[in-house]
């Protein structure tokens, strides 16, 4: 919008700015408030470009491994960055589940790309930018009408993890 010539006044209702992206520090430990992942880097990059600006001119994106640590009443368990490792990682919870992990990755993978081509990069100036036949057919087999959880259990069969 400033970009347009508008003025623009950013109102953020916690004490520091950053929404989602924001820090909790809090008796000598640092948490996430949001995402931990970088999802979409294709957005923050075409952003940046609207400015003649990189990404790479304000930041430096470094991997971890473990990408991150889930807490459980009796430890921890570490999930790792390699791919092969993560399965191992599934397989040792349950046998068989790292092949459903694998298709339930294939179909995100359409989901994003669909979504990204099809919606997140319209203008969003009407609800007719999404009415072509392609977005239309795409919205039944990306799921959008069914929660997270209804189809991991319906990819799994049963419910999540046993």
């Amino acid at each position: 919008m400033a970009k347009a010539g508008w003025q623009v006044t950013v109102i953020e209702k916690n004490d520091t700015p950053g929404g989602r992206a924001r820090q909790l520090k809090e008796n000598g430990f640092t948490f996430d408030m949001g995402p931990s992942f970088y999802w979409m880097p294709e957005v923050f990059e075409r952003y940046f470009a609207q400015f003649g600006k990189q990404v790479a001119d304000y930041y430096t994106l470094q991997r971890l491994d473990p990408s991150y640590r889930i807490y459980w009443n009796n430890g921890f368990t570490d999930i790792p960055a390699d791919f092969e490792e993560l399965k191992k990682v599934f397989e040792s919870f349950e046998p068989g589940s790292s092949a459903k992990l694998e298709k339930y990755l294939r179909e995100a993978a359409y989901k994003y790309e669909v979504g990204m081509s099809k919606m997140v990069f319209k203008p969003g100036l009407s609800v007719t930018e999404l009415l072509d036949w392609p977005t239309i057919k795409g919205l039944f087999k990306l799921d959008v009408f069914t929660s997270i959880k209804k189809h991991i259990q319906k990819l799994k069969g049963k419910t999540i993890f046993g």
